[in-house]
C-alpha cells in the first residue's frame, strides 16, 4: 500500500535504482515494471515518476552508472611493462567486468531507447572515456601517429572487444561463450595491434 514519503527526492531516487537493478539481475529486463519496483520500496508506482521522467529514463541513468562503473575498473588496471601487456589486461578487465554483471550488461543491448530521447550526456561520457583508457597505450605504441589517429585505432580495437563480449554474454555464439571467450578476446587484441605495429 502507498504510504507518505519517508525519505528525501535524493533517497527515493537511490532506492528506486537499487530496486530497478535488483530486479534486473534476478529476472532480467523482462520482469521490470513501476508496479515492481514500486512493490520493491514500499511506494506506490507513481512515486517513481516524480524521481524519473519514465522506465526509459531510469534505465539509462542505471546504464550510466554501470558504465561509469567500468571506467572506474579500467582506470584501475595498472600499467604493464609494455603497452600490449596493459592492452591485454584492459582487454581481459571489460571482459571480467562484463561477465560479472550479465544481465546488468545485457541491458546495453535489449533497452531500445525511444526515437526521441537522447542519451544522458553522462552515459556518452563514460564511453568516451572508456575509450580513452585505451588510447593511452594505443599511443606509446604508435609514436608518430596523431590523436585522431590514435582515437580512432582504439575506438576500432574497442568495439571489437566490445563485440566478442556481447557475444559471449548473451550465450548465443555456439563457440564463442564465456568459457571461450578470454581466448577471443587476446587473439582479437594480439592480431589487430600486431597489425597497427607492423605498418
Amino acid at each position: 500500500m502507498a504510504r507518505r514519503s519517508a525519505h528525501s527526492p535524493e533517497e527515493l531516487r537511490q532506492r528506486i535504482l537499487e530496486a530497478a537493478q535488483g530486479i534486473i539481475e534476478r529476472d532480467g529486463l523482462i520482469g521490470l515494471s513501476a508496479r515492481e519496483i514500486a512493490r520493491a520500496i514500499g511506494y506506490s508506482p507513481g512515486t517513481l515518476y516524480n524521481i524519473f521522467e519514465n522506465l526509459d529514463d531510469l534505465l539509462l541513468t542505471l546504464q550510466t552508472h554501470m558504465l561509469a562503473e567500468l571506467v572506474e575498473v579500467m582506470r584501475s588496471v595498472p600499467e604493464e611493462q609494455t603497452p600490449q601487456e596493459t592492452i591485454d589486461a584492459l582487454g581481459r578487465a571489460y571482459l571480467d567486468f562484463a561477465l560479472r554483471n550479465k544481465l546488468m550488461w545485457n541491458l546495453l543491448f535489449t533497452h531500445s531507447m525511444p526515437s526521441q530521447m537522447r542519451a544522458p550526456t553522462a552515459l556518452v561520457d563514460n564511453v568516451n572515456k572508456i575509450s580513452e583508457v585505451v588510447e593511452k597505450p594505443i599511443g606509446q605504441m604508435l609514436k608518430s601517429a596523431n590523436k585522431a589517429e590514435v582515437e580512432l585505432a582504439a575506438k576500432a580495437l574497442w568495439a571489437g572487444v566490445h563485440g566478442v563480449t556481447a557475444i559471449a554474454v548473451t550465450e548465443k555464439g555456439p563457440t564463442l561463450n564465456p568459457a571461450t571467450a578470454l581466448v577471443f578476446v587476446q587473439h582479437l587484441v594480439s592480431t589487430y595491434t600486431r597489425g597497427l605495429t607492423s605498418k
